[in-house]
């Protein structure tokens, strides 16, 4: 019994999306200029719920390809027989069923964005669709379903219509969601093409998507820069804050510098910590008001 729980605890794969959508669902938020309540708790459970749906029934649908794939094939608890394919499927979708709960409390509009979110999720992986195995539709679907249908439930939990503010961190978002669907296609480009993938990668090859990355990361950069400087998304204090945690947090990758790595290797160390960095001071940006506020009180 106590393995089948692990193994369900390694379905949901949260370390690799926990940080990330924390951030673009406090980016969201922060854009709207929203404060802490039981919305921003709600829209931020119901996120990390419809994309831990994602996640499952990604790795329960591609349990047969990542069998042998050596570098999946332990990792995705169904591969290695750690979780049955049906209750894979079940406890994908009960997930999925608490995130259009939670969903429901925050409105209309978000609660449609997060249908979207689930179904897109959904088929991004279901064999007989498969949107990630569609070129150039796979980056359409992941930028969207991991980060702007996080960050636009979010947004529109606390406004109404679309502002200045809100477009360019949703640009930011998006972009570096496309690096990642790029960055994870590269990684696993050798074996996707032993599976027979055709993915954006598999179609341009190694050298055109990875400067399809790039350039896609500095339109990010691009757009990160005119929302920390240009439409005030960020307090000064947060982002020297910022980057005082992402010098700390660099000090361990950079003791390792010298071992033997990949150029795709070394980009994921170094993107971590910018990931945890932020996740933390977005998540006191919402804190540290009520936390000065009731020390004054007191």
């Amino acid at each position: 019994m106590l393995e089948k729980i692990r193994g369900l605890i390694r379905l949901t794969r949260y370390r690799d999306y926990l940080a990330f959508v924390t951030i673009t669902t406090l980016m969201g938020a922060i854009a709207a200029e929203a404060t802490l309540s039981w919305k921003l708790i709600l829209v931020l459970l119901a996120n990390q719920l419809a994309v831990g749906f994602a996640f499952m029934i990604n790795d329960v649908e591609d349990a047969e390809d990542d069998a042998i794939n050596p570098a999946k094939l332990n990792r995705n608890p169904v591969s290695c027989a750690a979780v049955t394919p049906r209750t894979g499927y079940i406890s994908s979708f009960i997930i999925a069923g608490l995130s259009v709960l939670t969903f429901a409390f925050l409105g209309w509009v978000p609660f449609i964005f997060g249908i979207i979110s689930l179904l897109t999720g959904f088929f991004y992986s279901w064999k007989p669709v498969r949107l990630k195995n569609i070129f150039l539709i796979d980056m359409i679907s992941h930028c969207f379903m991991l980060a702007g249908l996080q960050y636009l439930p979010a947004f529109y939990s606390f406004q109404t219509q679309m502002t200045n503010k809100g477009l360019f961190p949703l640009l930011f978002v998006i972009c570096f969601s496309l690096y990642g669907e790029l960055f994870n296609e590269l990684r696993d480009l050798e074996h996707d093409l032993k599976a027979g993938l055709r993915h954006t990668a598999a179609i341009l090859g190694y050298k055109v998507t990875f400067w399809l990355m790039v350039s896609i990361a500095m339109i990010g950069v691009v757009s990160g820069v005119i929302s920390l400087f240009f439409v005030d998304l960020l307090p000064v204090w947060l982002l020297i804050f910022m980057a005082g945690l992402v010098a700390i947090f660099f000090i361990p990758p950079l003791l390792k510098i010298n071992e033997k790595k990949s150029q795709l290797e070394l980009q994921r160390t170094f993107q971590e910590p910018i990931e945890h960095a932020a996740a933390i001071a977005f998540g006191l940006y919402f804190l540290i008001p009520p936390v000065l506020l009731l020390l004054k009180i007191q």
